[in-house]
């Protein structure tokens, strides 16, 4: 395979990027948290639905490795237009389209092209000539054979009335003066590049998708009703604070997301995954065989059943899992009487200061439910996650039961 290099700074300068990631709403400070565990960064902070660091160009490859991260980007143009809001659709739009000349191309193609591993038709130093003779001399880039497809996709923020355009037109005409500068053919659907503009009131940020494919979608070929993103099931088993040697369960895997995401990312600790259902199990046991790692022996499932699990007492560390919400599986009136069992059965299993950490959209159901034997219990950390559309309540518990 060809190995992508950068040959536009000097040897030993460094270069330093600014990304933005798209995390699950909710466990933003996890994300963070990962990102500055595993990475050199020189800054991070966070937001709703996002953490932007940065960090050494040459590092960007190592970026995709996250696994709490949705998505990535690099932010190469940032600027605060004032009146952009006042303005008619016909101004904003013009405005909007000039900052093309302003943007740090050079770094987006460099932060790019090391991510995927592959270089742009002529690579980042032609893309600055283009720029230069579209700035200055009016020229605009023909289309070639050899011209990369693109898409720009703009995200308004807030409050979206003030502005006399919509998403659809800042898009457009980004995106037509992107082709003139730089001869790109615009395709919808199957392209290379990305370009996304964002804009709440009268700031525009600019950046370019770094990730081919979302980078939730691993581990899992064979879905269920309820399957969960390898992004969420990363920051729940995050949240258990796992070590080497311990043994974490999920009882209600059902295709095995959670433990199969646990055994991949924290290679020396040991997971089980069960269930009642025997359609959960043969999809248990297609993720797992699909995964690289299945060669190793710490994942195994079962069938059993949640209130009544095959286990000694005292003998799980850890047990991270999504509760029926009521919505696709089960009822709030099943959860009524099940969320009590469950938690009396995972107080027996998990060791006294074992971590439990719980999902559910039936937050009245799981609340009431602690209530029942608060004793037990000790909430270290609460948070309101996005899960496609619901917010969901996802707690994480000591175990402080009296032996």
């Amino acid at each position: 395979m060809k190995r992508f290099h950068l040959n536009g700074a000097k040897k030993g300068m460094s270069v330093t990027v600014e990304l933005c990631a798209a995390v699950v709403t909710g466990f933003e400070k996890v994300s963070a948290k990962e990102i500055t565990e595993k990475l050199p960064v020189i800054s991070c902070e966070w937001n709703r639905g996002n953490a932007r660091f940065s960090l050494d160009l040459k590092k960007v490859p190592d970026t995709l490795k996250l696994r709490s991260v949705d998505n990535l980007y690099v932010v190469f143009y940032e600027n605060s237009i004032e009146g952009l809001t006042k303005m008619n659709r016909e101004e904003a739009l013009k405005t909007i389209q000039k900052q093309i000349s302003f943007c740090n191309w050079k770094l987006a193609i460099d932060a790019y092209q090391l991510a995927r591993d592959k270089e742009i038709n002529g690579g980042s130093e032609r893309i600055v000539e283009q720029m230069r003779q579209f700035i200055e001399q009016k020229v605009n880039c023909q289309v070639t054979e050899q011209s990369p497809k693109f898409r720009v996709t703009c995200r308004r923020c807030g409050e979206k009335e003030i502005h006399k355009f919509s998403s659809m037109d800042a898009a457009s005409k980004f995106g037509a003066e992107i082709n003139n500068a730089f001869g790109w053919k615009c395709s919808v659907k199957q392209f290379d590049i990305e370009v996304v503009l964002r804009i709440e009131k009268d700031n525009i940020t600019v950046m370019m998708a770094l990730n081919e494919e979302s980078l939730f979608k691993r581990n899992i070929c064979s879905y269920g009703p309820t399957t969960m993103r390898s992004t969420i099931c990363y920051c729940m088993l995050h949240l258990a604070d796992i070590k080497p040697g311990d043994i974490v369960i999920d009882s209600m895997c059902g295709g095995g997301s959670i433990p199969i995401e646990g055994a991949n990312a924290w290679k020396h600790a040991h997971f089980l995954g069960g269930d009642n259902h025997e359609m959960a199990m043969e999809r248990c046991k297609q993720n797992w065989s699909a995964n690289s790692c299945s060669a190793r022996s710490n994942c195994d499932f079962f069938t059993w059943d949640a209130t009544k699990l095959p286990l000694r007492d005292n003998s799980v560390d850890a047990l991270v899992t999504d509760l029926p919400f009521g919505k696709k599986i089960g009822s709030r009136m099943d959860n009524r009487l099940l969320y009590p069992m469950l938690l009396e059965e995972w107080k027996r299993v998990i060791r006294k200061g074992g971590r439990l950490v719980v999902m559910s959209h039936d937050k009245r159901s799981l609340e009431n439910s602690l209530l029942k034997d608060r004793s037990s219990w000790h909430i270290k950390s609460s948070h309101t996650v996005n899960m496609g559309g619901l917010l969901c309540l996802c707690l994480c518990l000591i175990n402080t039961k009296s032996i």
